[in-house]
């Protein structure tokens, strides 16, 4: 049986579900990339170098672009020679206007919201300015500039959602800023430097808040360096089934039960402190 890799999207947040078939026994790892339409090629997180369990491999990306057609390849390998190799064309269809925060160590904490504004691109650059005596023009010693800064303000409508970004920008990772084209960002990894929740409305009791975050561009986090975290987890698992015959009925297989999306959202690295002492 040959290797086939097959890509669905998963609403829940918006990732691509890539299930990779008939891995050959015997082999030890696997590889899973992403090539875009400008030819960058990046690894799927989770899916670099992972080592082979079963014949059937399931792996979520949640950074793809939105509403760009996207190549995925995976090679399978026995140490180092490749044991089977599959493609296959995929386009993430999203026609709503809210942008992604996508929090890459967590990604049951990413969440769509509106983005109020992302103003400037902040473009610093080291320059030394030499004067010259006896002539008009400086002499310049320059280095190349640094990836922008600027300052994003997004907009949350609900408690549940203020608790979200506040795990995500307070959880000392990277995050991914998606949007469509068409919004003029695409896939920015930013990170946070300083961050501010506003209150905006008069009325104590509203929930919406503002959030001004202070961010600079950064390159893409190694997907060797951490790969998600499911989003369901043994704790949640017991709280929501009783016995082990009531989890085999309400879930046909690991894989759906690793991936549910609970009602509750994923707790920050570093609780926050308490409201109610």
């Amino acid at each position: 049986m040959a290797v086939s890799l097959t890509v669905t999207l998963e609403d829940a947040k918006v990732g691509a579900r890539l299930q990779v078939d008939g891995v050959p026994a015997g082999a030890d790892t696997y590889t899973i990339t992403r090539t875009s339409p400008s030819g960058n090629t990046t690894g799927v997180r989770g899916a670099v170098d992972a080592p082979v369990q079963i014949p059937t491999e399931i792996v979520r990306d949640w950074e793809l672009p939105l509403d760009v057609p996207v190549t995925y390849d995976v090679t399978v390998y026995d140490g180092a020679t490749v044991v089977g190799t599959a493609s296959a064309v995929f386009t993430a269809v999203w026609d709503q206007c809210p942008a992604w925060m996508v929090d890459l160590a967590r990604p049951t904490n990413s969440l769509a919201l509106t983005i109020e504004s992302m103003v400037d691109l902040d473009f610093d650059a080291q320059v030394g300015v030499h004067r010259i005596l006896n002539r008009r023009a400086p002499v310049l010693t320059s280095l190349p500039a640094w990836t922008p800064s600027s300052e994003l303000v997004v907009v949350t409508d609900t408690l549940g959602e203020r608790d979200q970004v506040r795990a995500l920008l307070g959880s000392g990772y990277p995050f991914l800023l998606r949007t469509t084209p068409e919004q003029g960002i695409g896939n920015m990894y930013l990170g946070v430097t300083q961050f501010v929740e506003e209150r905006f409305l008069s009325l104590g009791v509203a929930p919406q808040r503002r959030f001004k975050v202070a961010v600079v561009q950064v390159e893409r986090p190694d997907p060797a360096i951490f790969i998600p975290t499911p989003p369901m987890t043994y704790a949640a698992v017991k709280a929501a089934y009783a016995t082990y015959a009531a989890l085999l009925a309400a879930v046909g297989t690991y894989d759906r039960l690793l991936y549910t999306f609970a009602g509750g959202d994923a707790s920050p690295v570093i609780p926050w402190l308490p409201d109610d002492i």
